[in-house]
């Protein structure tokens, strides 16, 4: 479904000259975060001046803020009329809009960054520093150089330039595959990545292990429900999709909603430290993997909202899609409130 009209708000201004920053870490694992993730990357909080906010997942997740030895975040849950309460899905890694919307009510940072938990800065770099880098630089869309430096004859000097409100970082050591790819190469590691700007009505998948948003994307950042909730909600339980379904919305949003925006990927670059069980990852992905397939085409925008047809959807999908569609409306409500 095409946009007849933009939003009044849809130009996309340069980056502040001194961003706040705020870095999003879900974790079920306090031991690693505290011995391994926190004194790896302290060094680079400090320097950027980062408001940390860890959420602690489990039955009752809290966010911990702006320092690891300061609960703030029930009140927030208390205060928060109780439909809202259940666009967070603990026991998942879709709980990090627990930390989004933290975020957002103590700090509305500039930039908003979510890493995992067992990922590290690798030696002498700043991936934080290289998203910051990502988002001050414009980008064009319309025309590709055929050299990935020099300009070819042909090649318009005016044209019109992209601002990024996503930048996709990646990562060495342990890739992100999906249980399918991680049976086929159980022992691939450090693979190299371009540097690209995403052209426009083109979707990529979006890994939140290492992902950077300017906050105008924050209402199209939620990460899609998952874990045993939704076995409750559909009769199928989802998982390992969160990020890969919001980043099929913030695509869209970038490219439908914002006149001059973009999403890179490949700037910022971490260090990525464990694969999880391949065994385990293949019975999380079953159930989302059919949706999956038609997922980006499914995505449309009706009378200034994001939509999601459900056509020719299974009966799980269907109950899935409009649960999903609920969750994102109260999310934006939530974040107006």
């Amino acid at each position: 479904m095409q946009v007849k009209s933009l939003p009044e708000d849809s130009q996309v201004k340069p980056l502040p000259e001194n961003p706040t920053i705020a870095v999003i870490v879900p974790t079920i694992r306090p031991e690693l975060f505290e011995n391994e993730f926190l004194p790896k990357w302290q060094e680079l909080f400090d320097k950027h001046g980062v408001h940390l906010f860890v959420v602690k997942d489990g039955d009752n997740p809290v966010v911990i803020f702006p320092t690891y030895k300061t609960e703030a975040s029930r009140a927030i849950m208390q205060t928060m009329k109780q439909e809202f309460q259940n666009v967070f899905y603990n026991r998942t890694d879709a709980i990090r809009n627990f930390g989004f919307i933290t975020a957002y009510k103590y700090s509305d940072p500039d930039i908003y960054i979510s890493l995992d938990d067992d990922v590290s800065p690798l030696p002498g770099s700043d991936p934080i520093q290289q998203h910051i880098d990502a988002f001050r630089e414009n980008y064009t869309l319309d025309w590709v150089n055929t050299h990935s430096y020099y300009r070819m004859r042909g090649l318009p000097y005016k044209l019109k330039e992209y601002y990024p409100l996503l930048s996709h970082g990646v990562w060495r050591g342990v890739p992100d595959f999906d249980a399918i790819t991680q049976l086929q190469y159980p022992n691939i590691r450090d693979l190299s990545f371009p540097l690209n700007a995403i052209p426009k009505n083109t979707f990529f998948p979006v890994c939140a292990m290492n992902m950077a948003f300017r906050k105008e994307l924050l209402p199209w950042a939620y990460q899609a429900p998952m874990g045993i909730r939704t076995l409750e909600e559909t009769g199928r339980l989802y998982d390992r999709f969160a990020d890969i379904w919001a980043g099929v919305t913030m695509k869209f949003a970038i490219d439908n909603l914002f006149d001059n925006a973009c999403a890179v990927t490949g700037y910022s670059v971490i260090y990525h430290e464990r694969a999880s069980d391949v065994f385990v990852n293949l019975r999380k992905e079953a159930a989302g993997m059919e949706l999956n397939e038609t997922m980006a085409d499914r995505i449309g925008h009706f009378a200034g909202n994001i939509a999601i047809s459900s056509v020719n959807a299974s009966e799980s999908d269907l109950k899935y899609i409009t649960n999903y569609q609920k969750r994102l409306k109260e999310w934006q409500t939530l974040i107006q409130d």
